[in-house]
């Protein structure tokens, strides 16, 4: 079915933690699951052949992403979403898609609850000549032709059920509740025929039985005014006006459905289980973002050649590291060099080589080494005087009026996410976790953009501005030999993360100064929040932790969000800065929730928080780089141990 109804999303959206591919969109009509970008009525209409507006051109960020995209040539402007004549040719064609999704509706006033397909089939051939077009959003054809002959002309809109399958290999589906409404009548009389006891019963009845409804079945939605759980809510199935089967939703999320039952000819021992579907577990997507760097810091064709000059010259990774230093003023790190030469000179294997850490690192080095002269204008930023803030803990602030940030989603996962170093290896390589889960690419099927595959992956350009703070590695290392209790309580959150089931991050070990610049960024983004009235919404944090190596995190804001018109960096103009850092602190030391949240041995999931909650340290989602994992107030701000305890004042 094509309603050819739009529904506008800002293009930074498109890319992000609720409404990329994949995602399910809540609208004012319904809920929509994006389609795979492949899909999308841009790419079909634009058939390979790309111009200049059409791609956007990060060298650094695209050499990354080509050792597991072997065959990727571009990386593809998203268009804006919406109907008005812009800078493509054409705008019916600049769309994402989408479909409706859970496709089971009901119907509130009569109850009646059937597939979508179903509904508008029954509207063609039950409503008016004049009216068959008018079924978007979705309507119930029994309530309109009742209301037709009491001559009134209400249109009841369906409602979409909030219940949907997910599994760990990226799939989605409806729930079949054709087949729930019999499951309890089934299971029963199987288990009294067997001379089973009744935890037996309970077991078996959430797997679905092969029990097939009769053609005419119709199915309704009942609720009980009585009852607030699932045990008040019922599938209902009715042959010609009898009741034939009917089951309520208590036990729901134990049901699991084998994957051969959901999609057909498959012979995967994938579990379909149960979620709502505005549940966090739903859509995990895996994104990877680049701070754009000149072209000089890249590993161009012209420096490679020269490397492998010097190399075939006698001259080994350490050497031709500091002659390309002296000789060209870029500083390429000798392992780097290395790996250039271990892959015969390909630029493509040495930057996927670097882990997510070492990609940043060269961020890192460039903000902190840069001049003062903006010698690119993507990149506008400045040191700012260090009496703005004097703290020996912070080495450098830096004043950054405008950031080009490229954004590419490569795929997702639902139920649980996996760690960023996994987004760009096989499947085989992840740990495996509990439910072994495996990313769904943006893209499947044919036009040459399948999975590994993609010749074009979808990208947004984004231009803002923020602060990046740099800490000082020496006082940092002071703070960890002065006090052990610090080191312990990085040793707890580091013990839960790794006796989860589920845990994000099972590969990583957390140190306690990276816990601590993780959670002064989220209390500066809070306070950028209480006291300067930015949505906390709005603005990112990008953090750069590496123990001995990189010290420091970016808190930015992008184009079209509050604080992107100059007001997040003209707070380093003056010494508000200082006083934003110290009241951030202050504030810091204070929770709704205390003395339990600042006493707290664990908590939030994994219990990978100490003293963190939503009352004091948690962002949303978009926010938080970290999913709210790994912060600590006390580390921060306590009286005997925290870091920046001395600018706390009784």
């Amino acid at each position: 079915m094509n309603y050819k109804q739009f529904e506008n999303i800002q293009t930074r959206k498109a890319i992000s933690a609720y409404g990329g591919v994949g995602s399910i969109l809540e609208t004012r009509d319904g809920a929509i699951l994006v389609n795979n970008f492949n899909d999308w009525p841009y790419f079909r209409a634009l058939n390979g052949i790309f111009n200049e507006e059409h791609i956007l051109e990060d060298k650094r960020f695209k050499n990354r992403l080509k050792k597991y995209f072997k065959k990727l040539e571009h990386l593809i402007r998203i268009p804006a979403n919406d109907l008005d004549d812009g800078r493509f040719s054409n705008a019916q064609t600049a769309l994402l898609s989408g479909r409706y999704f859970p496709e089971w509706f009901y119907c509130s006033k009569c109850r009646k609850f059937d597939r979508l397909d179903n509904w508008y089939e029954h509207w063609k051939n039950n409503v008016q000549a004049n009216h068959k077009e008018l079924f978007y959003p979705p309507k119930c054809y029994k309530c309109y032709v009742k209301a037709q002959e009491n001559n009134t002309h209400q249109k009841f809109e369906l409602e979409q059920i909030r219940f949907i399958l997910t599994s760990p290999s990226g799939d989605i589906a409806d729930i079949p509740w054709d087949r729930w409404a019999f499951a309890k009548t089934q299971e029963a009389s199987k288990a009294e025929s067997e001379n089973t006891n009744e935890e037996q019963s309970e077991e078996k009845r959430f797997f679905l039985s092969s029990f097939v409804p009769p053609d005419n079945t119709e199915y309704e939605l009942q609720t009980s005014d009585k009852l607030s759980d699932l045990n008040g809510i019922w599938i209902i199935a009715k042959s010609n006006g009898e009741n034939i089967g009917f089951n309520t939703l208590s036990g729901l999320f134990n049901l699991r459905v084998p994957k051969s039952e959901i999609v057909p000819n498959s012979t995967s021992n994938d579990l379909f289980k149960p979620v709502i579907r505005s549940s966090n577990s739903v859509y995990y997507p895996n994104i990877l973002s680049s701070i754009y760097l000149p072209a000089k810091d890249a590993l161009d064709e012209n420096l490679v050649n020269i490397i492998k000059l010097l190399f075939e010259n006698g001259q080994n990774a350490k050497t031709i590291s500091l002659t390309i230093k002296i000789t060209n003023g870029v500083e390429i790190g000798d392992n780097i060099i290395q790996k250039l030469i271990d892959n015969s000179f390909v630029i493509s294997e040495t930057e996927i080589s670097k882990t997510e850490l070492e990609y940043r690192f060269d961020e890192y080095r460039f903000l902190i080494s840069k001049e003062k002269e903006n010698i690119d204008k993507k990149l506008i930023f400045e040191k700012i005087d260090s009496s703005l803030f004097t703290m020996k803990e912070l080495k450098s602030i830096y004043r950054l009026d405008k950031i080009k940030v490229t954004t590419v989603q490569t795929s997702y996962t639902r139920q649980e996410p996996i760690d960023k170093d996994y987004f760009l290896v096989d499947d085989s390589e992840i740990e495996n976790t509990r439910e072994n889960i495996r990313k769904k690419y943006t893209s499947s099927g044919d036009w040459n953009v399948s999975g590994v595959n993609a010749k074009y992956l979808p990208a947004i350009e984004s231009f803002g501005e923020g602060i990046f703070l740099e800490f000082d590695a020496k006082v940092i290392e002071g703070w960890l030999a002065q006090y052990l209790e610090v080191s312990n309580r990085a040793s707890k959150i580091n013990s839960n993360n790794h006796d989860t089931d589920s845990s994000l991050y099972k590969n990583r070990k957390i140190s306690a100064g990276h816990i601590m610049v993780h959670t002064f960024s989220h209390m500066i983004i809070k306070e950028l929040e209480f006291l300067c009235g930015y949505p906390a919404t709005s603005i990112q944090e990008r953090l750069y932790f590496d123990e001995g190596k990189m010290q420091g995190v970016m808190i930015y804001t992008i184009a079209g969000a509050e604080g992107s018109y100059g007001g997040l960096s003209s707070i380093c103009k003056s010494d508000k800065i200082g006083k934003l850092i110290r009241s951030a602190l202050f504030r810091a030391t204070d929770c709704s929730s205390d003395p339990i949240c600042y006493e707290s041995t664990g908590q939030g999931v994994g219990n990978l928080n100490f003293a963190a909650c939503y009352s004091c340290a948690l962002l949303p989602e978009t926010s938080c780089e970290e999913f709210n994992c790994f912060l600590d107030r006390r580390m921060l701000v306590d009286k005997k141990f925290g870091f920046m305890k001395q600018y706390i004042k009784d």
